[in-house]
């Protein structure tokens, strides 16, 4: 209905004044009514809807405006925090650095001592094998010159018991005059 009754209006100012333009309005039935009142309806909510979104922007950005007013606030006491936890993060970094290079000191110096003990150890092993290689020989060296010893006393007793035997009718005689001596320096 519009663009018609604008193409009207548009024609009569385009032609001269003397003419006359005559223009054969249709009959509008139901259906052309109601496609009015609908156009005119969704134009209505099309200018609601608008309205609406402007007053949904302007209260988005108030919110905006007020999230950003407390980001800025919580910025600025803050700060002082997260400066103070960079500064424990530091130091904390620090002290994994020193205790890190202690263990690993501490690693290597057991490494080395480690080592040492083995050595020792293996040192030890072979000074008491050797020891051991003497006790050996010197046991080997003191049972034959036992058994040398013990035979030689026995060969001696043998021989004394044979020159005792001997020597006993001799002896007895002798015993007899020094007791007959002694006696007599009494």
């Amino acid at each position: 209905m519009l663009p018609y009754t604008v193409s009207l209006l548009l024609m009569q100012a385009v032609s001269a004044s003397d003419t006359l333009i005559a223009r054969t309005i249709p009959v509008r039935d139901t259906m052309a009514w109601a496609t009015s009142v609908l156009q005119i309806v969704l134009l209505l909510l099309g200018i609601g809807v608008a309205i609406a979104t402007i007053f949904v922007l302007m209260a988005l950005r108030k919110g905006i405006q007020q999230v950003e007013q407390t980001v800025s606030a919580l910025t600025k006491d803050t700060q002082p925090l997260i400066q103070q936890a960079t500064a424990i993060v530091g130091d904390a970094r620090g002290i994994v650095a020193v205790v890190r290079r202690d263990v690993q000191h501490l690693s290597e110096s057991a490494g080395v001592l480690s080592d040492q003990l083995l050595g020792a150890a293996d040192t030890t092993m072979q000074r008491v094998n050797d020891v051991n290689a003497v006790l050996d020989v010197l046991q080997a060296e003191l049972e034959h010159t036992a058994i040398s010893a013990v035979s030689t006393l026995r060969g001696v007793r043998v021989g004394a018991e044979a020159l005792g035997a001997r020597l006993a009718p001799r002896r007895r005689t002798m015993v007899k005059r020094d007791r007959i001596e002694d006696s007599r320096d009494r």
